[in-house]
C-alpha cells in the first residue's frame, strides 16, 4: 500500500516498489519467474524449536508449516514441495528474529555517500559491541538532511559466528536462502545480509533479458533524437531552396521599401516645413490686424524668425498684450525703454517677437 508520508527519498522508494508491484501483478506468473522478479517468497524463520515457512504473497503473510528440529531435513522439505507444487520456483529468505541481528540508525556527513560501506565499517567498533570483521551488515540511505549536509543510515548486522551457524544448520536440513533479512522488514529484497560464500549461482537470463531491452531503450532514444534532427535538415535544405528562388524579388521589393521609405521621408520633411516655417506675408497680414487705430509703425525688421517693429502708441503695453494673442507671434517683449514723444503725446516703442507659422500653431487651434 502506498503511503504519502516520511522524508521525499523514502517516498518516491515507496512509489517505485508500489508501482513496480502493480506492474508485475499484471505480467504472467512464468515471466516474472524468468525476469527474477514477483511478489512472493518463501520466508524461513529458525529458532530453538525448529524451522518455520511462511508464504508472503502480495504484501500478505499465510504460515504454512513448521517442522520441529527431529523433522527437519531433505524428507520433510521434500514431501513439502510435492505437496505444495505451486511454491517449489519461489525465492526463499530466511528472517532473522531480533535476537539474530540488530538494526541502528546513524548520522554520516554527506561525503561519505561515495564510500558509504567502507565508512560505516570504520565506524562499527564505534557504533555498535563488534568489530567490522566479526559481522556480516548491510546498510541503505534513510534520509538526507541538505541543511546540516548530513545523512541518515540503517545499518543492518547479525554475528558472523551466528549466522554461519544457522546456515550450517539450515543446509543440513536442505535449505538454501537466497535472501537474508532482519524481521521489521516489510518485505525481503531491500538488502542481503547472505554472505557471498553461500550465495547461489546466480540466473543469466535477467541480465540477458535486460540487456536486450537496454539496447532496444538505447535504440530508440537514439531514434527519437535523430528523427527530429533529420527531419529539421530536410526542412532547412527546402526552405533555402525556396529562399534562394525567390531571392532577386526580395531584393527587388526591399529596394521598392527604401525607396519609398525615402519619398515618404521627403515629404514629411516639406510637410514639418510647411507647418513650422512662418510665412512672412502670414505675418505682415496679422500685424496689420493686431495693431489698433492710432498706432504707427516706423520700421521693421525680419531676420530668421525674428520681427521686430518701431513705431508710436498711445498704450505701447497694451500693444504687447495684443501681439502676444496672436497665433503668429510668441515670446514678444520690449527691445529698449518705452519713452513718451513730447510733442504728440504718443509713447515710442520698439517690439520684438518670434513668428510663427500661425495656421498651425498651438494657439490657432
Amino acid at each position: 500500500m502506498l503511503r504519502l508520508e516520511g522524508p521525499l527519498e523514502t517516498q518516491i522508494n515507496q512509489f517505485w516498489d508500489w508501482w513496480t508491484g502493480e506492474l508485475l501483478s499484471m505480467v504472467p506468473e512464468n515471466i516474472r519467474k524468468i525476469l527474477g522478479a514477483g511478489t512472493q517468497f518463501l520466508i524461513l524463520t529458525l529458532d530453538d524449536h525448529g524451522i518455520g515457512l511462511t508464504h508472503i504473497k502480495d504484501g500478505a503473510e499465510i504460515p504454512l508449516v513448521h517442522f520441529l528440529p527431529n523433522e527437519s531435513g531433505d524428507e520433510s522439505k521434500a514431501k513439502f514441495f510435492k505437496d505444495n507444487p505451486h511454491l517449489a520456483d519461489l525465492k526463499i529468505a530466511l528472517r532473522l528474529t531480533p535476537t539474530q541481528g540488530l538494526r541502528k540508525q546513524i548520522k554520516l556527513p554527506m561525503a561519505a555517500i561515495e564510500n558509504l560501506g567502507q565508512v560505516v565499517s570504520f565506524e562499527m567498533d564505534r557504533l555498535t559491541p563488534f568489530k567490522s570483521d566479526q559481522v556480516y551488515f548491510s546498510n541503505f540511505i534513510v534520509n538526507r538532511f541538505k541543511a546540516t549536509r548530513q545523512i541518515l543510515v540503517e545499518v543492518i548486522l547479525t554475528p558472523r559466528g551466528k549466522l554461519d551457524a544457522i546456515l550450517s544448520q539450515l543446509a543440513g536440513a536442505g535449505w538454501q536462502p537466497d535472501i537474508i533479512y532482519l524481521a521489521g522488514d516489510a518485505k525481503p529484497g531491500l538488502y542481503n545480509l547472505l554472505p557471498a560464500q553461500f550465495k547461489p549461482a546466480k540466473n543469466p537470463w535477467p541480465d540477458y533479458i535486460n540487456l536486450g531491452l537496454g539496447i532496444s531503450t538505447l535504440s530508440l532514444i537514439l531514434l527519437l533524437i535523430t528523427l527530429p534532427v533529420w527531419s529539421a535538415r530536410s526542412e532547412s535544405l527546402r526552405l533555402k531552396s525556396e529562399v534562394k528562388s525567390t531571392t532577386k524579388t526580395a531584393r527587388e521589393v526591399q529596394s521598392m521599401q527604401e525607396q519609398s521609405e525615402k519619398l515618404l521621408h521627403q515629404a514629411r520633411f516639406l510637410q514639418d516645413k510647411k507647418h513650422t516655417e512662418p510665412v512672412l506675408v502670414d505675418a505682415l497680414e496679422e500685424l496689420s490686424r493686431v495693431i489698433p487705430d492710432g498706432t504707427w509703425l516706423n520700421g521693421m525688421q525680419f531676420n530668421n524668425r525674428r520681427v521686430i517693429i518701431q513705431g508710436q502708441s498711445p498704450s505701447a503695453s497694451s500693444l504687447i498684450q495684443r501681439i502676444e494673442a496672436s497665433a503668429f507671434f510668441h515670446n514678444v517683449s520690449f527691445v529698449s525703454p518705452v519713452t513718451k514723444d513730447t510733442v504728440n503725446g504718443l509713447e515710442r516703442f520698439q517690439i520684438a517677437a518670434d513668428a510663427a507659422n500661425g495656421r498651425f500653431s498651438e494657439k490657432s487651434q
